[in-house]
């Protein structure tokens, strides 16, 4: 996806041999190469830089949570024991 100057988004690039990133906020290369590995194999973020509300929603509504002995977003420690049983 080719971004336009002054679109309002990032985008990153991460790499899914080795997971380096690379950020554009022109236009993402057709042909892009990671500079660790040299993959040729890419997953996509875009994310909007601009605030608004329909941007915040979604990027909240996406979010995982982050903490120190989170089994996974939305699953709860019980939830987590009755799995092992």
């Amino acid at each position: 996806m080719a971004n336009q100057k002054g679109s309002g988004y990032v985008t990153t690039m991460v790499c899914v041999t080795c997971g380096a990133e690379q950020f554009f906020d022109d236009a993402v290369p057709a042909s892009l190469t990671c500079f660790k590995c040299q993959s040729t194999v890419f997953r996509q973020f875009t994310t909007p830089t601009a605030r608004d509300e329909a941007a915040i929603a979604t990027l909240e509504e996406q979010a995982r949570s982050m903490s120190y002995g989170d089994a996974s977003p939305g699953t709860s420690a019980d939830d987590v024991r009755d799995l092992e049983t």
